[in-house]
């Protein structure tokens, strides 16, 4: 919760490690992430925190990804059987750990330095990205988000949101997209 995750990057693997399947691996930590979810936003709603219009609008999207996860999961498994899952599983944890780890490293190095040359680096800066995705007016798809400051199309948060169902549903680790693509596509402190 401290991360914006709800664990699955730790439990998923610890569960194939002891020779769950991925499938299983991922569904089980499936069943106990709503419950967590609920709970820590609620607490953090009580500090100020949560931005409900974007969280519903990602997980409305996230629901369409959940279902084409589901699919894929299942068409694996009927193609390859439980060693193509967890083949799968463990293959796009890689490359999705390596990416998200690569972007918190870069953050923290430039932290770092722009700590040590005296800069007020208590501020949240909006990526360059994030700053042309709020640029983008899109008539009929814009929505004003309060924790953005700024309006912006659906149609860049739908494939977001999809993205982070599709994750959770494969390898249920949603929220380890979701978090960094709403910091750095979407510009949310």
């Amino acid at each position: 919760g401290f991360i914006g995750s709800g664990g699955a990057f730790v439990l998923t693997p610890a569960m194939m490690t002891m020779d769950v399947p991925g499938i299983v691996a991922v569904a089980s930590n499936i069943c106990h992430k709503f419950p967590k979810a609920l709970v820590g936003a609620l607490k953090r709603h009580e500090y100020g925190q949560v931005d409900w219009k974007l969280g519903l609008v990602m997980g409305a999207f996230a629901e369409f990804g959940m279902f084409a996860g589901k699919q894929a999961m299942t068409g694996i498994k009927r193609a390859y059987g439980d060693v193509g899952t967890s083949l799968y599983v463990s293959a796009v944890f890689i490359v999705v750990l390596g990416i998200v780890g690569g972007f918190v490293l870069r953050d923290a190095w430039r932290l770092y330095r722009a700590e040590r040359a005296g800069e007020d680096v208590r501020t949240h800066r909006v990526t360059r990205i994030a700053r042309w995705v709020q640029s983008v007016h899109i008539p009929g798809t814009m929505m004003h988000f309060r924790s953005l400051g700024a309006s912006v199309s659906v149609l860049f948060i739908a494939p977001l949101g999809f993205a982070t169902g599709m994750l959770a549903a494969t390898i249920a680790v949603g929220g380890f997209i979701g978090v960094p693509a709403m910091i750095y596509l979407l510009g949310a402190p």
